[in-house]
């Protein structure tokens, strides 16, 4: 006996899973039935979704990583979507993480799988769109390292995750909830991920109509519908419609899954998930790991370009365990390691340049903007550095080419200072000049003065001793 599937599967003529679960016709199929259970299991998740998204008049947003779980999820929800009357659609979205230290691989494919989607749905006229969410600019990762001075993100230390993908994401299903009233967040989270992933998921208290609450995000419901699915489903999934709907074929997904290694980064909505360290679909500056597996596996694969990214990555992880990169009072004033010293982070700006320089020569992209260089010299400004030295050791490597270069301050009879037999004469000479420079812009007040003399004092004596030059 067989069971015809031609009114979930139409038109498609050919049909991949493992085992060769499917025999194609060529109007519908027919599926021996000892090898039935995925189909009934995605005939049944298909119909939980149609059902739960026709019964709750709110606003869905699915949680998208580019990854396979949450592509699996979007693209069961788009499908269902597409074959309604419009009139029945939900205002829907999609939100995916732009950290700005995205993998380049990746990042490539997510903006055109972002804009060959947004683009179907605007030709269909229907109720959906992707949105890219981004850091605000004082919680990118590079304003943040570089110009803050915060050292490498560790496991007990991490910084990173919040500012650079809770936050804007909050914001963003936040804006939405308030122009709708309420939402319904659908993951791709599966308990068959891991013994951690499956009691985090079984911790939640589920509603008759299969949501659960969450915390962090008000009037909005959580909702799982691949939670039951292996690792197999998902492939055997994607494999068998393929290409979707919007025409970008899965092929390039199954490569970055074939050429990386490492885990999957799912969707982050709070601090107590795990990092996407290593994962294909992390951050390529991420620390929480001890190497990048992922990005090695892109390496060895043929993409050697990579090479210095990594090597980068490895750098900054160092850098972190350096006592002579660290400040030895932290921000509060307490003596324990604290931000990179500015010495470490003019090092780090100019092995990033260098980095960058070398990744493009062998047909990268830029790694951080012009508009992130400003910023950090912002920071720079405000902790030891009112000469933009940030900008002109940019300019060494072609950045900022458009941003005003500070001449270096000329003291008259600055030889009277040199003849000083003081060990603190170099900060003497710094306020002296820094006092110059914000003269010649006007009027001074006593504040701007007191904040000079501060500034240089405190960047003069992050460490207790500095025998070896490293605030130089």
């Amino acid at each position: 006996m067989a069971i015809n599937i031609e009114k979930y599967l139409p038109d498609n003529n050919i049909y991949y899973l493992n085992a060769n679960l499917l025999e194609a016709k060529e109007y519908g199929l027919e599926i021996i039935e000892s090898k039935t259970s995925f189909l009934n299991k995605l005939i049944a998740t298909k119909n939980n979704i149609y059902e739960k998204y026709i019964s709750n008049k709110k606003a869905w947003i699915v949680a998208f990583s580019g990854g396979k779980d949450s592509t699996c999820v979007l693209q069961l929800l788009y499908e269902i979507m597409i074959s309604m009357p419009k009139e029945k659609l939900n205002p829907t979205y999609a939100i995916i993480s732009n950290t700005l230290v995205e993998a380049p691989v990746v990042d490539k494919y997510i903006k055109m799988l972002v804009k060959a989607i947004n683009d179907d749905a605007k030709r269909r006229d229907i109720l959906f769109e992707v949105k890219i969410v981004e850091p605000a600019q004082k919680d990118q990762f590079w304003v943040n390292l570089i110009g803050k001075g915060y050292p490498s993100p560790t496991i007990t230390f991490r910084w990173c995750t919040e500012r650079l993908k809770i936050n804007p994401t909050k914001k963003v299903v936040d804006e939405i909830v308030k122009k709708h009233g309420s939402a319904i967040l659908m993951l791709g989270v599966r308990k068959s991920e891991s013994q951690n992933r499956k009691q985090s998921i079984e911790k939640r208290i589920l509603s008759e109509d299969g949501f659960s609450k969450h915390d962090y995000y008000q009037n909005t419901l959580i909702y799982n519908p691949i939670v039951d699915w292996t690792l197999d489903d998902v492939w055997s999934y994607l494999t068998t419609f393929n290409p979707p709907s919007w025409k970008i074929p899965h092929n390039i997904l199954f490569d970055l899954y074939t050429k990386a290694s490492g885990d999957e980064c799912q969707f982050i909505i709070d601090k107590n998930q795990s990092s996407c360290g290593g994962s294909r679909f992390g951050c390529w500056v991420c620390t929480l790991v001890n190497e990048d597996k992922s990005m090695q596996g892109f390496i060895s694969s043929g993409k050697e370009n990579l090479k210095p990214l990594n090597e980068f990555r490895n750098f900054i992880k160092k850098a972190r365990e350096n006592p002579k990169f660290r400040s030895d009072f932290n921000r509060h004033g307490e003596f324990r390691p604290g931000p990179f010293t500015s010495f470490a982070r003019k090092l780090i700006l100019k092995k990033l340049l260098e980095c960058e320089k070398e990744f493009k020569d062998k047909g990268g992209i830029n790694l951080i903007s012009d508009e992130q260089l400003s910023l950090i010299a912002d920071e720079w400004n405000k902790d030891f550095d009112s000469l933009n030295s940030c900008i002109k050791l940019a300019k060494e490597y072609g950045r900022m080419q458009e941003y005003e270069d500070i001449q270096d301050v000329k003291i008259i009879n600055e030889d009277i200072l040199d003849e000083l037999e003081n060990e603190n004469k170099d900060i003497i000479k710094s306020i002296v000049k820094e006092g110059i420079y914000i003269s010649n812009r006007g009027l001074v007040t006593k504040k701007e003065l007191f904040d000079v003399i501060k500034k240089n004092i405190d960047n003069a004596t992050m460490k207790i001793g500095d025998e070896d030059g490293f605030l130089q």
